[in-house]
């Protein structure tokens, strides 16, 4: 994340000059940062809006059950290299659709099969370079990072959706330093996935080591624009640095959608 992101040409530009407007984000209580690959066993996400989560009693780290307020679930069972999932619907006893996540060696999903055989292909550095449908290979999105200050990771800065047809459907662009760079304790994957697939299960590599401050959304239909939203994203943290609620916004201040967030309470004992 860049402390002088809104300098850059490229970044963002709809939210370049509005800064003075933006929310200040509290800051983290400390500046590590956290591979998205890895989940830890204490203070781990259990409630995430209107979604509780389950962890398998056996592999703390490996998500159980998606469960959601109006009764619905996600079940998730493991095998080598694969994870495979069922969606359950309140008043059905047998699950209404089924899904599979195939996984490389280094734990990175490179399929997932739901309405669609989905083909997933990572960059040099392990990051996720683009996805796409194997029966129609032009329908696909692709992933763009930009170097962090330290010159070492990158963070993703666009995604660009394509078509059957091979058009630009849409492209979202993330900012990461409206004010200062806030670490990602808890992070999860971005809504850049099928609606199937779990934001919750970290087998997508690393999309950046922190939290996103400023978004856009850019709609296309037969390859030319027809809207351009800007969304500022604010945090407030608790005492570890986690993310206890994330508000989203537009730039003229309408209310998107604010989530709280709960977390496991680590064992102290020694």
């Amino acid at each position: 994340m860049l402390v002088n992101g809104l300098l850059l040409a490229g970044m963002l530009g709809a939210c370049e000059n509005v800064n003075d407007n933006a929310p200040i984000p509290q800051t983290p209580t400390t500046a590590s940062d956290r591979n998205a690959k890895t989940t830890q066993a204490v203070g781990q996400l259990i409630k995430d809006g209107n979604v509780s989560l389950t962890y398998n009693s056996q592999v703390p780290s490996a998500l159980s059950k998606e469960i959601y307020d109006n009764g619905a679930f996600h079940e998730f069972s493991y095998g080598a290299q694969l994870i495979s999932g069922k969606r359950f619907m309140t008043g059905f006893s047998n699950p209404t659709k089924e899904f599979s996540y195939t996984l490389d060696a280094n734990g990175r999903c490179v399929q997932t099969v739901g309405d669609k055989t989905i083909i997933y292909e990572y960059d040099a550095n392990g990051q996720l370079a683009r996805y796409y449908n194997q029966q129609q290979p032009n329908e696909r999105a692709v992933f763009t990072y930009k170097p962090d200050a330290n010159g070492i990771t990158n963070s993703l800065f666009a995604v660009t959706f394509y078509d059957a047809s091979d058009k630009i459907t849409k492209v979202l662009e993330f900012n990461y330093s409206l004010t200062q760079p806030i670490a990602d304790k808890s992070p999860l994957n971005p809504d850049v996935f099928a609606k199937y697939v779990s934001k919750y299960l970290p087998i997508f590599g690393k999309f950046s080591g922190n939290l996103v401050q400023c978004s856009s959304e850019k709609k296309f239909v037969n390859g030319q624009k027809v809207s351009s939203v800007n969304y500022y994203h604010t945090y407030v943290l608790d005492y570890a640095g986690k993310v206890k609620n994330v508000t989203v916004k537009k730039y003229d201040g309408t209310l998107v959608s604010t989530t709280d967030r709960k977390y496991t309470i680590p064992n102290m004992a020694l």
